[in-house]
């Protein structure tokens, strides 16, 4: 469990890096080739890096209100884990859908 919780601004910094890799990955295609992507838990210490397929995180990217975060990254007061694999969970951001959709770097 992160020991320490930072803003949505932190959240919102691994989505927008997590974009740029998401970007460069395109180039090369639907393949099956692993990336490296952040962690998009809470915890503004957190430096954890998540192995997936473009594939993988566009599926948890469909919804603006899911993120990928670390195994036993979430945070049960503000999310739901609705999706647990052996090397990252997706979480759902529970509440607010339109500051999330805000915040969503793909929403314009």
């Amino acid at each position: 469990m992160p020991a320490r919780r930072g803003s949505r601004a932190t959240r919102r910094s691994s989505r927008d890096v997590n974009e740029r890799v998401r970007a460069i990955a395109a180039v090369h295609g639907d393949d099956d080739h692993v990336y490296e992507f952040y962690c998009e838990c809470s915890n503004a210490d957190c430096t954890f890096q998540l192995r997936a397929t473009l594939n993988a995180y566009e599926a948890v990217r469909a919804h603006s209100a899911r993120f990928v975060i670390a195994p036993e990254h979430s945070l049960p007061e503000i999310e739901k884990v609705v999706e647990r694999t052996d090397r990252w969970w997706v979480v759902e951001k529970i509440g607010e859908p339109e500051l999330v959709e805000k915040l969503d770097p793909r929403s314009g």
